[in-house]
């Protein structure tokens, strides 16, 4: 199986071989130096395969690149990020 990792406008989110998506997380920027992570959804038959956290990677880096604060509202990110 050949997951695809892209990147769009305020959000990452993974394809599948087919180019069908199978997960997202999604981001709000907020002012010059915040932003929020609001949302996480990867499809059940793709959970447990360590793909949302690979989305929540890519997503605090680009944050991080931009100097903004991450404020999780989504569940996972914020119980990963509490870590």
């Amino acid at each position: 199986m050949s997951l695809h990792y892209l990147e769009d406008k305020n959000r990452f989110y993974v394809c599948d071989e087919n180019d069908n998506q199978v997960g997202e997380m999604t981001f709000t920027r907020i002012g010059q130096n915040k932003a929020t992570i609001d949302h996480t959804y990867i499809e059940p038959s793709y959970r447990g395969q360590g793909i949302a956290d690979k989305l929540l990677d890519r997503v605090v880096e680009k944050l991080q690149q931009e100097q903004r604060e991450i404020i999780p509202i989504c569940s996972f990110a914020a119980k990963k990020l509490a870590k």
